[in-house]
């Protein structure tokens, strides 16, 4: 662990492992409690200035001053600034992984999917691991339960959020991509009710816009599930339930073979969940198929 954390991701990991007892660092209550405060809500940090953000986290502006050098920053304008630039996408993301690609020329097409298929297995292998059954459980449930479902993903998350519209329209009724862009983001919010279901996709780099809608329809009383790449996301600060299904690879993009694994076997379990009326709403679309296949 680099010290002082680099980036907001490390700051948060940082912190998890400060709560832990894994890192031994003498925070007291008061700041140790400013510092959870913070970095759950950190838009407060990015646009305040030191006295308001003292009176936001109950703490004097020289104990978030001695904090931020506790951390092993300068001060706090240097602390301040992870917090500004934690969603900003580098310049190189994805030039970077292509770099990787042309290094490694030499490989034989074959070995470029073998390295693929082995990054996909161990990515689901973790998924595996580390989502309890309890979570998924939960996830299942709220698919299935939910009076109506709306599904965002961003730019190549929105591929995912349409795999899974389409799979779970087969199964049940009032399913829906979440807003598409000529009606308006904006529109499709004042739509939602309390207790709808939202499930928002998202990998880093993570967009503001999908971190600003997670926010949004939590404080509109949605229950939102999360599908995202790592504890440390964003998003997991505004979920009812988070799944994590990690997405490296060499790849020059997220990787989202495991997604696509994961979506279909959250589907089966919804459809087991569902019992009888999945049969039933199956059924009813084979029949209209089949009425228009006769009719073509």
């Amino acid at each position: 662990m680099k010290f002082p954390p680099e980036n907001f991701e490390m700051l948060r990991q940082f912190l998890i492992m400060l709560r832990q007892g894994e890192i031994e660092l003498d925070v007291g209550k008061k700041s140790m409690k400013a510092l959870i405060q913070m970095v759950s809500d950190p838009d407060s940090v990015a646009v305040n200035n030191i006295v308001s953000l003292a009176e936001q986290t109950d703490i004097s502006p020289a104990s978030i001053t001695r904090l931020a050098k506790l951390l092993g920053f300068k001060g706090f304008n240097q602390f301040q600034l992870i917090f500004k630039q934690r969603t900003k996408i580098p310049s190189d993301y994805y030039s970077q992984k292509v770099k990787l690609l042309i290094e490694n020329k030499a490989d034989k097409p074959n070995r470029v999917f073998e390295n693929q298929l082995a990054t996909t297995l161990e990515n689901m292998r973790f998924c595996i691991s580390q989502n309890s059954d309890e979570d998924v459980d939960k996830s299942v449930k709220l698919l299935a339960r939910s009076s109506r479902v709306f599904i965002f993903g961003h730019k190549q998350s929105s591929a995912m959020a349409n795999v899974l519209r389409y799979g779970l329209c087969l199964l049940r009724h009032n399913v829906q991509v979440l807003g598409q862009y000529e009606h308006g983001l904006a529109v499709a919010l004042g739509q939602l009710r309390k207790n709808d279901l939202v499930v928002i996709f998202s990998s880093a780099p993570y967009s503001n816009l999908t971190v600003d809608i997670t926010a949004q329809v939590k404080k509109q009383l949605c229950k939102v599930l999360v599908v995202t790449d790592s504890f440390l996301s964003p998003l997991n600060d505004h979920a009812t339930v988070s799944i994590i299904v990690p997405t490296g690879g060499q790849y020059y993009t997220n990787s989202l073979a495991a997604n696509c694994i994961f979506i279909e076997g959250i589907l089966s379990l919804t459809a087991r969940e569902l019992g009888q009326s999945a049969v039933t709403k199956l059924q009813n679309h084979e029949k209209l198929m089949t009425n228009l296949n006769e009719n073509s």
